[in-house]
This record gives structure tokens, C-alpha cells and sequence, in this order.
């Protein structure tokens, strides 16, 4: 990972929320010393004006330009940046556009004229099928004036969110960053909102404790060095997750798993993370047919 020099692709679709997604982009792509690959993926057809009021190769222009002034008004003369434009399904182009890359980066529900007419969230959609790790920029984030150097990480005890664990130590390591790793766990209904019932409050440390011993214990001792908190809390992995954000700089998550956390990813859970966290979010799933 902190070798690749294969471009980030960001996805572009001239909203807002696309151009934070560049603005952090931009800061990965410098840190790692790679490029970066602006798509703008047209929904339409190359020839087609039935859907907009502005022929595409004008519309991408437009939204290309936009991109790179920005990029050098913000001093990033020293991140090499090409454009590309594609036409079909936005999901279906970012995704083959990503396949070789070291990441693919995309904004929190863009709102530009494109956007609008895409059915379905193409965060959502990345997530369900990437081959990269998928970072989705909100559109309330903003660069902070001093990073915190810390890393959230969902842990929901599951096989296949070790992919996830992987991914945070491994960049934790190389930033020199720490780990908040949260275990959320829902309480049956009729439970107090903020613990369990005292006959029961063993058996749910217990198993708390049982997911830090499987997920997290064997990337502690493998990276000694990266400073580590666990912490368990009762309650829904969004709200708790939300709880942690402002403490760090990036947020990880699995893309596939069995737990509270990833297993619901891409359903109502992951709406809700999404819109409720902050700051930016890392989906990475476990591609590991075995599991």
C-alpha cells in the first residue's frame, strides 16, 4: 500500500461534495507520492443532449477544469493529475476504473447535475463491489488545520472484517498513527439504552472481550509499535462510531462481513454510518473466496 505509485481515481461529478472528496484525495496522493486519476463518468451517451442541457465533452470540461484549478489554488502543483471521461453507469466506470488502482475515492451523495439523475447512492454501490479500498468523503468534511494521527476502526469479530483490521494497522504503522478499534453491540429490546441487565453484563464482556482476542490481538503483536485502544460499547455501529469520529482522522470499515457493523454495510446500517460520521470513511472488503 505505501509503496504503490499507481494514481488514486476520484470520482467527479461537479458537486461540492465531489470536490472534498478531491481535496482529500489530493493529501493521500501526496503522502503516498502517486498521481491521481479524475473520472467523470456521463450517464448518458457520447452523443447524446436529452438528458442535459450541455453537450458531455463541454459538461466534462467544465468539471475537469473546475478540479484542476482547485488542485492548484490548494498547492498541490507536485500531485500529477489526468482526466477521464467515460460514459455508462457511474458505479460500473469507476469501479474498472479502479481495478488497478491503490484506492478509489468518492464524495458523500454528490448533488450535481449528473448526480440527480443516477438512481441509488454510488457510494453504496462502490461498496458493495470494489476491489480497492473505497474512501467516501462527507460533504461536511473539511481539512483540519493539525491531524489527530488517530485511526477508528469498526471491529464486528467477523473473518471477513480482518480485511479491515489489516488495512488500518498496516496504514497506522506507516503513518505513525494510533487505533481507536470499537466494537459496537446491540442490546435486545428492553435493555437499558446504555448497558446490560447485571445477570448479563459477564456473558456480553465475555464475548467483547473474545472479538479483540481474534480481530485485533494477532495485528497488535505483528505491529508492536502502533499504539492501540479498545473500547466497547452497547448501542447501534453508527451512533457509537459517530461517538469516536471527531478523535480521529479517517474512519475503517469492513465491506463484507457478518457482524453488526459489516455485515449490514450495505444496507440501513451503511446509510447510516455514512451520514453520521464526519469524516472520511475507508471501506475495504475481504476478497478472500475462502471465507
Amino acid at each position: 500500500m505505501a509503496t504503490s505509485t499507481a494514481p488514486i481515481v476520484v470520482g467527479l461529478d461537479g458537486s461540492p461534495s465531489a470536490l472534498l472528496a478531491l481535496d482529500w484525495a489530493a493529501g493521500e496522493a501526496r503522502t503516498r507520492g502517486c498521481g491521481l486519476t479524475l473520472v467523470f463518468a456521463h450517464p448518458g451517451e457520447r452523443h447524446s443532449l436529452a438528458v442535459l442541457d450541455t453537450a458531455p465533452q463541454e459538461l466534462a470540461d467544465d468539471i475537469f477544469d473546475e478540479a484542476l484549478d482547485r488542485l492548484a489554488e490548494r498547492g498541490y502543483h507536485d500531485v500529477p493529475a489526468r482526466t477521464v471521461l467515460r460514459y455508462g453507469l457511474v458505479p460500473r466506470i469507476l469501479l474498472r476504473a479502479s481495478m488497478r488502482a491503490p484506492m478509489l475515492v468518492v464524495g458523500r451523495q454528490g448533488v450535481g447535475r449528473v448526480a440527480e439523475l443516477v438512481t441509488g447512492s454510488t457510494s453504496l454501490a462502490c461498496a458493495a463491489r470494489t476491489r480497492v479500498p473505497l474512501t467516501i468523503v462527507p460533504d461536511t468534511w473539511a481539512p483540519p488545520v493539525r491531524l489527530r494521527h488517530a485511526i477508528l476502526l469498526g471491529v464486528d469479530g467477523s473473518d471477513r472484517g480482518q480485511a479491515a483490521v489489516e488495512y488500518a494497522f498496516t496504514l497506522a504503522s506507516a503513518r505513525g498513527a494510533r487505533i481507536i478499534a470499537v466494537h459496537a453491540m446491540e442490546l435486545p429490546l428492553g435493555y437499558p439504552a446504555d448497558r446490560p441487565l447485571r445477570p448479563d453484563a459477564a456473558r456480553y464482556e465475555a464475548a467483547a472481550a473474545e472479538v479483540f482476542r481474534a480481530s485485533v490481538e494477532p495485528w497488535r503483536a505483528k505491529y508492536p509499535a502502533v499504539r492501540v485502544t479498545t473500547t466497547v460499547e452497547y448501542g447501534r455501529p453508527a451512533l457509537v462510531l459517530a461517538e469516536y469520529a471527531g478523535g480521529a482522522d479517517l474512519a475503517v470499515v469492513g465491506g463484507r462481513g457478518h457482524g453488526r457493523i459489516t455485515g449490514l454495510l450495505l444496507g440501513s446500517s451503511a446509510r447510516s454510518i455514512l451520514r453520521r460520521l464526519p469524516i472520511p470513511v475507508t471501506v475495504v472488503r475481504d476478497l478472500d473466496p475462502r471465507r
